[in-house]
């Protein structure tokens, strides 16, 4: 059998045979926008009850992927959009604002997805056309473990035909919503392979385990391979996506900056109306109202400043990998790689700022459960752990005073 074949003329997966009427096709990078707006308001209404119930968040999933929201990057010659990196940032930061555990869950969805570039041209061809027409892509290559990261337990094996997996998978976001669910191995020249799994296959199984105090409905659980086979055809050399200074890697930090900078934004939002509605004055207040208060006017001032601050660093970094997409040279990428990390600590800082000061500015009340004002700290405090900033600053101090550029497998 051919791998036209196993791509096209072969038996419809339990996913195909399950699935309803294909997704819409955005038409623009702006229709994209106005309709994750739309959606994000619905979104926002059950943030709370879902944060407090750990209730995933399968109808909202569904809804962008009918709306045709991960089909957005998407290359155009395969019928898609190819949105910029700051589009994407504007689409992650707009769902996370709602509800970062949902600004989240598409996050290795965009990283991976142009992974399918470098496989054959059949290759691409199918995968793109089944996100085009509403898959999404989850993720399983992490283990929980106190091995260093990149390697790996999985026990995989070169069958006639393809390969099989057995492991057990940890932080696998977005994957029990997914329809193709990656993970990384290598070759006999130990050279990264990208396999992408279809969620339907025997012996996968996908647990809602995750009970971290924070992002609680991203379902960044376990996952589990017993014996698993993947055909050749879903086989891709991850290896060509090069180092971590290349655009498609970056988009990785991208969106993780873009998820921290819609907690600020929207811890800050709940902040100003708790002040505005909620708060009486101190006993020492001059003034009749909270929000006249100088000191409370002060710190509201300089959290402003740190999210405005944030926003703008977003926005010059993904206009950066923009510019190394179409560049494609060492200098543009290492421009891009300093400019997302700088707006990768920014994002990250005005997120744990804001959540932690919100509490000071607003006072006891606020921390009740009604409000469930807390989630904002609890969501921060989790995803900003997600790679150490510490590194980061490391790397940006190395470069500046002693030229030394990070290294081909620095997370910068």
């Amino acid at each position: 059998m051919t791998e036209t074949d196993i791509l096209t003329d072969r038996p419809a997966t339990r996913q195909e045979r399950r699935r309803g009427a294909p997704a819409a096709q955005l038409r623009s990078e702006a229709e994209a926008i106005a309709e994750v707006t739309r959606l994000s308001a619905g979104f926002r209404a059950g943030a709370i009850a879902r944060d407090r119930g750990r209730l995933l968040p399968f109808d909202e999933v569904a809804a962008l992927k009918q709306a045709g929201l991960f089909a957005i990057t998407v290359p155009k010659a395969f019928g898609g959009l190819e949105a910029s990196a700051v589009t994407v940032a504007e689409v992650t930061r707009l769902l996370s604002a709602a509800d970062p555990s949902i600004g989240q869950i598409p996050q290795n969805h965009f990283c991976f997805l142009p992974v399918f570039s470098f496989g054959s041209p059949e290759q691409a061809q199918f995968f793109y056309g089944r996100v085009l027409a509403g898959d999404s892509i989850g993720n399983a290559h992490s283990e929980n473990t106190r091995k260093r990261a990149g390697v790996y337990e999985h026990d995989l094996r070169k069958v006639e035909g393809g390969w099989t997996v057995t492991g057990r998978k940890f932080y696998s976001t977005g994957a029990i919503f997914a329809d193709w669910i990656p993970f990384i191995g290598y070759d006999d020249q130990q050279r990264q392979l990208m396999f992408f799994v279809d969620a339907a296959a025997d012996g996968v199984t996908v647990l809602d385990d995750w009970t971290g105090m924070g992002q609680r409905t991203t379902a960044s659980g376990t996952t589990i391979f017993e014996k698993v086979f993947i055909p050749d055809a879903h086989v891709f050399p991850y290896y060509k996506a090069g180092d971590s200074s290349r655009p498609t890697r970056l988009l990785a930090a991208l969106i993780h900056s873009a998820i921290d900078l819609g907690i600020a934004e929207e811890a800050l939002s709940d902040a100003k109306y708790y002040i505005l509605n909620n708060n009486r004055p101190w006993i020492d207040n001059p003034h009749e109202e909270h929000a006249q208060e100088p000191f409370i006017i002060q710190k509201f001032g300089e959290l402003g400043f740190a999210v405005r601050s944030a926003q703008r660093l977003l926005r010059h970094a993904a206009q950066e990998i923009d510019r190394a997409r179409t560049q494609d040279d060492a200098e543009a990428a290492i421009g891009a790689g300093l400019a997302t990390a700088d707006a990768r600590i920014a994002c990250a800082q005005a997120a744990l700022a804001v959540a932690d000061q919100l509490f000071p500015l607003t006072g006891a009340r606020a921390t009740l459960e009604t409000y469930d004002l807390d989630r904002h700290w609890r969501n921060a405090r989790t995803h900003t752990l997600h790679d150490p900033l510490r590194w980061k600053l490391y790397h940006l101090g190395n470069y500046y005073l002693n030229g030394v550029e990070p290294g081909p497998r620095s997370l910068i």
